[in-house]
């Protein structure tokens, strides 16, 4: 028996969870976007970031639905990987890892991408760095476990429950 004969087959991977990823995240996105704009009144800001300092709310938005579309498809890469892919699929767990997983954009993005950016456009009244915003960390988490709660019911569930998507009912 050769060596190649005795591997392990590998675990079959769902690829179609980046893309229930990316449409659960820009829901969960535009429900954060109106946190953003309304409450944080910093919508303006993220588009700032792409107009070179000059704030635009529609800059804000596109920018922001595009990224809640990317970190969405990325959870969705991320818990189709062991270990998170053997914790199955549920409401809370997927909710849970959401919520991890919304913490970690916050650490990253916010507060260390965030001003670093800002500044660097000459943006009036950027924070510094460290930036740690307490609203901004609500709604990221708000963001991951809204992704993570609606990403279970896109999938099924591993098919063992009604999905979204896939005509159930």
């Amino acid at each position: 028996m050769s060596k190649t004969d005795r591997t392990m087959p590998k675990p079959e991977r769902n690829n179609s969870y980046v893309l229930y990823g990316a449409i659960t995240g820009v829901i969960a996105g535009l429900v954060f976007g109106l946190l953003i704009q309304f409450r944080l009144e910093r919508m303006t800001a993220i588009g700032a970031m792409y107009t070179l300092g000059e704030p635009s709310l529609s800059a804000g938005w596109v920018a922001h639905v595009f990224h809640s579309a990317l970190f969405g498809g990325l959870f969705g890469l991320v818990i189709d990987r062991e270990p998170l892919r053997s914790w199955g699929r549920n409401p809370l767990t997927n909710a849970g890892q959401g919520l991890a997983f919304g913490v970690l954009l916050w650490g990253i993005n916010i507060v260390f991408l965030w001003p670093l950016w800002l500044n660097s456009v000459g943006v009036p009244n950027a924070p510094e760095l460290p930036f740690l915003g307490v609203m901004p960390l609500l709604g990221h988490v708000i963001y991951g476990g809204l992704t993570g709660l609606l990403f279970t019911l896109t999938t099924g569930d591993r098919g063992e429950h009604t999905s979204l998507f896939r005509g159930g009912g």
